[in-house]
């Protein structure tokens, strides 16, 4: 099965650890493998963080740079520029190959969207192609105009594209999406197998990673690594804010260190579980222990507010989808929402 979706950050790898473990439940020898990936360097070390991510989570031993052999570590228009895409086409092929021994089943993951790659002949519709995968396009619901994307999409892929997921789907779309699958989409020749709705907990980044594109220091540490659902920016009056921070869920809120009296507050909200200070200001000690005592971490940062908003969002809602409990609700999800065994009759059928 290859997995492409229509957007970038669609749920793709969390798509590919679903089905991964799932399988593995039912006793397959099961492979992953990411033809072209966007690598971030870490000290000196390239990485792929789905790669990682989805190798971890599913317990696999292949050589990371036979699960993505092509990692992009400069301008996408520079490596296109120094590319050879045959010599491309056959890492790909000579990896996959690699990859594939020994498995039942290989889950292939498309790039950041399915049309990446095709100035180099590396988009997913010719990957899927070139390794003769049936193709899930996992489609996050942003508007109602999704639909002629992807009708466009199945243009592109032809037979190959089969299977549709929606994905972060909010609840009173749901019944609209089904009139659709029966009057236009399944005559187009597409299956819908799912329709995931939005979930906070998945939308959601654990504090790590807000930590490491801040650059910021910890006033009081994390006991754990916490998924955090939600930002609120503390600039109003205290008055103001609780109404906003007891509606919230498992928030940060982002303030000026000079704010004690929206941090004193913070730190009585139960659904604050992370302050995160601006402009290099230390509150009183007072607080950092009020904080410490009710295991409530503090960064700090030596950004003005908008700067830290405008850092935070790089990330924020575009987190890994590993750790126990995001695993866990990926599972919970996939089980109550998509037709598994559908997608396995398919396969089963092309032997």
């Amino acid at each position: 099965m290859f997995v492409s979706s229509l957007d970038a950050y669609s749920g793709k790898s969390a798509v590919s650890i679903a089905l991964g473990l799932l399988l593995k439940r039912e006793g397959y020898r099961v492979g992953y493998f990411k033809p072209v990936g966007v690598g971030r360097y870490v000290g000196n070390e390239l990485v792929e963080d789905d790669v990682i991510t989805v190798s971890q989570t599913l317990k696999l031993e292949d050589d990371p740079s036979d699960v993505c052999p092509i990692v992009l570590d400069k301008p996408y228009l520079e490596f296109v520029l120094s590319s050879d895409p045959s010599k491309l086409r056959e890492r790909v092929i000579e990896a996959y190959d690699r990859v594939k021994e020994g498995k039942d089943v290989v889950i292939v993951e498309g790039s950041l969207h399915y049309e990446m790659g095709k100035t180099i002949g590396l988009c997913d519709e010719e990957l899927s192609s070139m390794l003769e995968k049936n193709v899930l396009m996992v489609v996050k619901y942003v508007d109602d105009y999704v639909i002629d994307r992807l009708l466009s999409a199945k243009l592109r892929f032809g037979e190959r594209l089969k299977f549709v997921l929606f994905n972060q789907v909010y609840g009173y779309k749901t019944s609209y999406l089904k009139s659709l699958t029966e009057r236009v989409l399944r005559s187009k020749g597409l299956e819908v197998v799912g329709m995931i709705p939005k979930d906070s907990l998945l939308a959601g980044t654990y504090l790590s990673e807000l930590f490491e594109v801040l650059k910021g220091r910890y006033l009081v540490e994390p006991r754990e690594d916490i998924i955090i659902e939600q930002l609120l920016i503390g600039a109003m009056s205290p008055q103001s804010a609780l109404g906003y921070f007891r509606r919230a869920k498992n928030c940060a809120v982002i303030t000026g260190g000079d704010r004690s009296d929206l941090i004193t507050l913070a730190l009585e909200v139960p659904n604050v579980k992370c302050l995160i200070l601006t402009g290099n200001l230390e509150p009183p000690s007072i607080l950092t222990g009020m904080a410490r005592e009710k295991g409530v971490p503090i960064v700090l940062v030596p950004y003005d507010t908008l700067t830290t908003v405008e850092l935070v969002e790089r990330v924020f809602g575009r987190g890994r989808v590993g750790g126990k409990k995001k695993v866990e609700r990926i599972l919970e999800l996939f089980e109550s929402h998509v037709d598994f065994e559908k997608l396995m009759e398919v396969e089963h059928d092309r032997g």
